[in-house]
Formats: structure tokens, C-alpha cells, sequence
């Protein structure tokens, strides 16, 4: 939402500004100034149809095809959209807020190398562009180079335009680069001034004061973080990720306080996903803890889905694949949440997946899809499981589509990445892959996927007949192998 808000301030700043007096408006002008009043009123798809007729009668009218692709846009066709911008720029090649949105839209479809001209272009043209500061600071960061998203995002961070996204970018920048203490200092001031700060601000902070060795208040940040975002499995992977004995150190302190608090429900499901998170399946006895406390949850509030849903996933990870579905099912009963409803509608197919039953997979993980595509912020972890089912079933066409649809969703979602980038290889189209296996092996969080990014780039450099970067490959695979 907060592109389409970018793009159609930056539109209405251009239209009025290139904008002709009435006196001398053609038939063209006419019709362009009924397709806006059609995009004013919501009628978007009839605006975008108006538009495109001005470019057919009048190809030289600029701000036809500016407006066309703010349509599509707000229609969810970036290709279109981006030939539309790109039509307007052959008219009007000094545009730095062309530049900038069509750059902002190509990083927000995931097409860094691309994005990264022309945002260079707009704040070569107008060094005052906000957002394509923004924007490009973050595709440096992204492709390995904090040095110059700090210098790009700093100023900008210092000066009074800065907001809370600005000062984010930079954080995560400065975490990328080695300062951890700054990045702290920044995002401890983001979270203070607003709890309900994004899901990636709790996570950056966090891996701040872990890379300060301040674990206490890593850990701390993981569980306020959970309060606002329950359903986030990332925080539970992030807080495992932390060095053994401090998680050991931690979970314990909090078992001790379950000794004394009986009854605290919140406690016992928090503590009993962070066993199974940490564990899987290596320690029986971690297990064993974890599922007591996750029963004796269900027990005390029998109408908690969320209880259910954790109490499920332990069981799962005990491979008791019939109790765990059955959990599931009881959380599917009592869910009030659309969000965690798609959860356990994912899981529920996945333990169909388990017993053969594809067609109640089939419908749980559909069923799980149509929810997750009427929020407003989707949850990529949950769709990513029917696409393994769709792989397994080898129904090519529908999980090519559904990697589209997820990357649509977030574009720089790390494990869809790496299969777009698996694909382009088994397509012989190697070039493609690299800049989405290197984006994956320089950001993902999950030491499992880095590693397999390192392998498919040992492979693609090999196939690109670069033999040093695929030996720098292979030696970080050969380093981190006891990860």
C-alpha cells in the first residue's frame, strides 16, 4: 500500500506541474482529464483503459502513459506498469520522478539489478528524491555494499524529512557493515516510539543486541515482538538462532517462573514453541517438556486455536503425525484469527500430504490460499507449503504460477527466491539465477537456506565458466559446514 501511496503523490505532483490550460485542451486532453476523474472515483480498470486510449490517439501525450502506469500499479501488473513508465521517459528523459517510480516499482517487483539505474538516474537528475533514497539504499544494502547505503541513507536519516522507514534502512545497513551499537541506538528509538513497528524492525533489533552480545535484551525484544506479531514463526526461529547456552539460559529462567505461575497459559505456549523451535526433534526430552506444557495449555483453555495450533507442531516434530492433525483440527474449531486459521489450514494439509490423502490436502491447502490472498499482509511461509505440495504432485504449470503469485506478494521472500533461481538453472538460463541465489545467500536468515544458495552458486559460477567465484563458494560452504 504504502507504493501505490509514492507513486500517485509523485503523479498528481507531475500532472499538475506539466498540466495545460483548459483553453487549449485537444480531444486527448479531454478524454485524459475524464480517466483521472475515473481513477478518482476507485474506477481503476476503466481508467486504465481511458489512458491507454489517449497514448493510441496522441503517443507523444507524456502523462498519459505516466498515469497508465500508475493504473496498473494499483492493478497488480508491474510488467505493464513498467512499460508504461518507461513509454513516458523516451518523452521525457529528465523526469527524476520517472525514474523514481519506475525504479521503486522494479524493487518492489524484485528486479534489483534493473531498479538500481534508474534510481541512480532520478537522484542524479534531483538529489531530493526521498523515497528513491530510500529505495536505493536499500538495493545497496541488499547487494552487499552497506558502506554505500550508509552513505546514501545517513544524511537523509539526519535530516528532517527522515521517518521511521528511513531510519530502519539504515539500521539494517549499519548491522550489514559492523556497527552494531549504532544500528541498537536506532532501532531501540524506532520500537520505544512505536510498538507496533514492523515485524523486520523487532527482527533487526534483536539481531542488534545479540551481535552486541546483550542476549537478555535479544531475548526480550524476540517476546515483545511476539506479543505484537503472535503468529510469527520468524521471531521463534530468530530467538533459537542466538547462542546455545544463552537459549538454554533463557528457557530456563522461564521454566522456573512456570513453577510459580501455574496457570499462565501465554507463558506455556511461549515457552513450548520456543522448545520446539530450538529442538527439532534432537532432544526427546526437550520434546517431551514442551508437549506437557503445550497439553496442559489446551487443558486450561481448550477454545485457545493458537494453544492448539503450537501443541500441534510439537506433536508433529514428535513425528505423531495423527495427534497432530487432530490438534489442528480442534484449533481450526475455536480460530477467530484469519491469520492463524491459514496457519493451521497449511498444517493440516501438510499432514494430510503425510498420510497420502491428496485431495483433503489439496482442499485444506486451497482453502488456506484463498484467506491468506484476502490479507492485507499475506503470510508467504504459509503458501510456500502448498507450492512443496504442488512440487511433489508435479503440477508444474500450478506451481510456477503460485512462485509468481508468492513473489508478487513479498519479492524478496528468501525461500521462493531460491526457487526461482533453481529454476532458471534447470532452464540453462544461469545469468538469471545469479543475482536471486546471491540475494538469498547474502540475506536469508535461515542457516539451511544460505547453504543451499552457496551450493546453487557453486553450480551457476560453473556454469558461467567463472571458476573463482564458484571455489569462494565452495570455501564458505567448506567453512560453515558445522552450522
Amino acid at each position: 500500500m504504502r507504493l501505490f501511496v509514492v507513486l500517485l503523490f509523485i503523479a498528481s505532483s507531475i500532472c499538475a506541474a506539466q498540466g495545460t490550460p483548459a483553453a487549449s485542451r485537444t480531444d486527448p486532453q479531454r478524454s485524459f482529464a475524464a480517466a483521472e476523474e475515473l481513477m478518482k472515483a476507485g474506477k481503476v480498470s476503466e481508467a486504465a483503459r481511458a489512458f491507454e486510449q489517449v497514448t493510441r490517439q496522441r503517443p507523444e501525450f507524456a502523462e498519459a502513459y505516466f498515469a497508465l502506469g500508475i493504473a496498473d500499479v494499483q492493478l497488480g501488473k508491474p510488467a505493464e506498469a513498467a512499460t508504461a513508465l518507461r513509454s513516458y521517459l523516451k518523452l521525457e528523459p529528465d523526469s527524476s520522478d520517472g525514474h523514481a517510480v519506475l525504479g521503486i516499482l522494479l524493487f518492489n517487483d524484485g528486479r534489483l539489478a534493473e531498479a538500481q539505474p534508474e534510481l541512480v538516474e532520478a537522484l542524479r537528475l534531483d538529489g531530493t528524491e526521498i523515497e528513491a533514497v530510500k529505495t536505493l539504499g536499500r538495493i545497496y544494502n541488499l547487494k552487499g555494499e552497506p558502506a554505500k547505503a550508509i552513505a546514501l541513507l545517513r544524511p537523509l536519516a539526519a535530516s528532517r524529512a527522515a521517518d521511521d522507514e528511513t531510519r530502519t534502512a539504515l539500521a539494517s545497513a549499519l548491522l550489514s557493515g559492523g556497527d552494531a551499537a549504532a544500528a541498537d541506538k536506532l532501532l531501540d528509538g524506532i520500537l520505544a516510539a512505536n510498538p507496533h513497528s514492523p515485524l523486520q524492525t523487532y527482527i533487526l533489533a534483536a539481531r542488534a543486541a545479540n551481535e552486541n552480545h546483550d542476549f537478555p535484551k535479544a531475548f526480550a525484544i524476540c517476546e515483545r515482538g511476539t506479543k505484537v506479531y503472535p503468529n510469527s514463526e520468524r521471531l521463534d526461529a530468530l530467538a533459537v538462532s542466538f547462542p546455545e547456552a544463552a537459549v538454554i539460559e533463557r528457557t530456563t529462567q522461564r521454566i522456573e517462573w512456570l513453577k510459580t505461575h501455574l496457570r499462565d497459559v501465554d507463558e506455556m505456549i511461549a515457552v513450548g514453541r520456543i522448545i520446539v523451535a530450538d529442538d527439532k526433534g534432537k532432544r526427546k526430552s526437550s520434546l517431551d517438556l514442551a508437549r506437557a506444557l503445550l497439553a496442559r495449555a489446551v487443558e486450561l483453555e481448550p477454545e485457545n486455536a493458537s494453544a492448539w495450533y503450537f501443541y500441534g507442531r510439537c506433536l508433529a516434530a514428535q513425528l505423531k503425525a495423527e495427534e497432530s492433525g487432530d490438534a489442528y483440527r480442534k484449533g481450526l474449531a475455536c480460530v477467530r484469527d484469519d491469520e492463524l486459521k491459514l496457519m493451521l489450514l497449511g498444517q493440516i494439509g501438510f499432514t494430510e500430504t503425510h498420510f497420502s490423502h491428496f485431495d483433503a490436502a489439496d482442499a485444506a491447502f486451497r482453502e488456506s490460499l484463498e484467506l491468506n490472498r484476502k490479507l492485507e499482509h499475506h503470510v508467504p511461509e504459509s503458501v510456500f507449503l502448498y507450492y512443496q505440495f504442488l512440487v511433489l504432485r508435479e503440477r508444474d504449470a500450478e506451481r510456477h504460477a503460485l512462485l509468481d503469485e508468492i513473489l508478487r506478494w513479498e519479492p524478496l521472500f528468501p525461500p521462493a527466491l531460491l526457487e526461482r533461481a533453481k529454476d532458471y538453472v534447470a532452464r540453462e538460463q544461469p545469468q538469471k539465477g545469479l543475482e536471486d541465489a546471491s540475494l538469498v545467500a547474502r540475506n536469508a536468515e535461515d542457516p539451511e537456506l544460505q547453504r543451499s544458495a552457496h551450493f546453487l552458486l557453486v553450480k551457476i559460477y560453473g556454469m558461467l565458466g567463472r571458476s573463482a567465484e564458484a571455489q569462494a563458494h565452495a570455501d564458505w560452504i567448506k567453512a560453515h559446514h558445522a552450522l
